[in-house]
């Protein structure tokens, strides 16, 4: 049988990509990164959404936590966030502002009465070391994941954590034919939120209790507790920077919350107060327009909202206004302990109506 013959090897060769292979695949790379990161960012945003609306729950629950525990809500005009800190899971800090004495502590006239925390009265606090380090801790729960900036408010010389999250007050802004709208020599609805002692009283009494849940006649899934207004100290308008300060200036350890609405034209890049809706009002009475379809100067704010159309009444400016990082869209708690994540077109009157806690409104779709 005859012995194969080996086979001749082949010229051996140098392994490896040419110039164009090697271009080639950069350039598939760079489309695959440039479709697959708009999805990672969005898949991001949603996850921080989906946070921020939990930490509104949590808030939400915590404040019936509260009513359920003393019999009735906190009242925000006296600082309310750090009155739940036991309720989310931050005993710590509560036991510090629970051990907080004031010489006046037992004068409720007094001005040094403790209604929150302030840096300037808190100097005769006895633990005031131990507040200002308390007062300055940021806290997850209530700051939105997806805001930026500084996150301290300055207080006296001391930063505060802020907060994210504010409770409704009265605002500033009445549609007409709303029952709050203002009109002279027309009785006017009485506005009680969740947390409004049920004197009706709105001053920074230190007495004063916010409501309880029997009050809110409306039903707790159709109140609203809290809503987002991010980005203290500074001051965001249209999603953008305007000034290093001017916001809401929220802290949750702060003396008092609460921010009161306020309508902007869509040009008003700079949150000018004077200039929030546009209605001349020779008078100076911002409630009644010379003319409600001249909007363009002066102030009338209140009185223009629904006849000079181009305003934005929320996601425009987080100076009195509800205001969100999240797109489109503001994060609500409500007084059942829900959250919702509500439309920036969401009716004007609907919102009103979802503030007030007996105004025997119909509520309409939000």
């Amino acid at each position: 049988m005859p012995t194969p013959t080996p086979r001749q090897s082949s010229p051996s060769k140098t392994l490896g990509f040419t110039l164009v292979e090697l271009l080639v695949v950069i350039a598939i790379i760079g489309v695959l990164v440039g479709l697959l990161l708009p999805a990672v960012q969005s898949a991001r945003e949603a996850a921080r959404r989906m946070q921020c609306k939990n930490n509104v729950k949590q808030i939400a629950l915590g404040m019936s936590m509260h009513e359920h525990t003393f019999g009735h809500y906190p009242y925000s005009r006296t600082g309310s966030l750090w009155r739940i800190l036991s309720f989310v899971e931050q005993e710590a800090l509560a036991n510090v502002f629970n051990d907080a004495k004031h010489p006046n502590y037992d004068d409720p006239a007094s001005s040094e009465y403790r209604w929150g925390y302030n840096a300037q009265i808190g100097t005769a606090w006895s633990n005031k070391a131990d507040l200002d380090i308390a007062a300055g801790t940021s806290l997850s729960v209530f700051q939105c994941p997806s805001a930026t900036g500084t996150r301290a408010v300055e207080d006296s010389g001391v930063a505060l954590g802020v907060s994210d999250y504010t409770t409704p007050r009265v605002p500033a802004l009445r549609p007409v034919g709303h029952p709050l709208y203002y009109q002279s020599g027309e009785p006017q609805m009485q506005f009680s939120t969740a947390m409004t002692p049920a004197s009706g009283s709105r001053n920074r009494n230190p007495l004063n209790k916010g409501g309880k849940a029997r009050d809110i006649t409306d039903g707790l899934s159709n109140t609203m507790m809290y809503y987002e207004c991010v980005g203290s100290p500074e001051l965001f308008v249209r999603g953008t920077v305007a000034a290093a300060t001017g916001g809401a200036s929220l802290a949750w350890a702060g003396s008092g919350d609460g921010v009161k609405m306020r309508a902007y034209a869509s040009d008003n890049l700079t949150a000018d107060t004077s200039d929030t809706a546009r209605g001349i009002s020779s008078s100076g009475d911002p409630t009644v327009p010379d003319n409600a379809t001249d909007c363009t100067a002066g102030a009338a704010w209140e009185a223009a909202i629904d006849t000079c159309g181009s305003f934005r009444v929320m996601n425009h400016t987080n100076k009195s206004q509800p205001y969100s990082f999240h797109p489109g869209i503001v994060n609500v708690g409500l007084c059942d302990g829900s959250a919702r994540s509500l439309s920036e077109t969401v009716d004007i009157g609907v919102f009103l109506n979802l503030m007030l806690r007996n105004d025997g409104q119909v509520l309409g779709e939000y």
